[in-house]
């Protein structure tokens, strides 16, 4: 529930500080009295906002979403280094972020957590009873029938899974392919020198393993288990080979 007052509160919250990630150049912060730190950074050139939120009552917690133009493309956990949908985390405080006085950056935002596009403070109503807002057109209306909001969750929740999905794949194709080819390039050396599929197959099943603690121990992320796979798959032919027929 928003009251008029509370909204008019809410934009004396935010402040603007610099922006600690590369690449933006502007940045808001706000700390509700609760002690929840939020702050958001944009980015104009690329049409980005990065979201952070540290709830207070998660001690030494932190969530990260970066929106480009209306679509998630990155939800975070930095404490545990993990991405993960964190429209839970954030929807409390959709509110706060919609009284940010900054139109650029709701109109990137896009809705997004249903963050409105326009600065509520905007609003102005004759007394203060509870109200309702739809933020994709910024009007007042009444509450949705359960039946609406549970498919209106359920597209979103869907539209937020495969843009997150589609994003990570992206970003650990290249570390994938690398791994690849610098494991069978130093495979394919060990062979040449000594000659011998056993060796050829017990190096590739060791890469198999090796690239799959990296991903895990390092790069924070379940390691790709087709990469995995096929390192074990050739190992063991060639391996197969060597010891049976030479």
């Amino acid at each position: 529930m928003v009251y008029e007052s509370d909204i008019d509160h809410y934009r004396t919250w935010w402040k603007r500080s610099r922006a600690v990630t590369q690449g933006y150049q502007k940045a808001y912060k706000a700390k509700t009295p609760a002690g929840d730190n939020l702050q958001v950074e944009f980015n104009f050139h690329d049409g980005l906002v990065k979201l952070q939120i540290e709830p207070f009552s998660e001690l030494g917690s932190a969530y990260t979403s970066t929106i480009k133009r209306g679509t998630t493309i990155r939800e975070r956990d930095v404490l545990h280094g993990i991405n993960i949908p964190l429209k839970k985390k954030f929807y409390p405080f959709r509110v706060i972020f919609s009284c940010l006085p900054d139109q650029d950056i709701l109109d990137c935002i896009g809705g997004v957590y249903e963050i409105s596009k326009i600065p509520l403070f905007k609003y102005r109503v004759s007394d203060k009873t509870d109200i309702q807002y739809e933020v994709e057109a910024g009007k007042f209306l009444n509450p949705e029938s359960w039946y609406q909001r549970f498919l209106s969750k359920f597209k979103e929740k869907s539209k937020e899974k495969k843009s997150t999905y589609i994003e990570e794949l992206k970003v650990r194709a290249v570390d994938d392919i690398n791994d690849s080819i610098l494991g069978f390039s130093i495979a394919a050396v060990l062979y040449f020198h000594f000659f011998d599929f056993v060796v050829l197959g017990w190096s590739l099943a060791l890469f198999g393993f090796l690239f799959g603690g990296v991903d895990w121990v390092f790069r924070n992320r379940a390691p790709l288990f087709l990469k995995i796979f096929l390192f074990l798959f050739m190992g063991s032919y060639f391996f197969y080979t060597g010891y049976t027929r030479f």
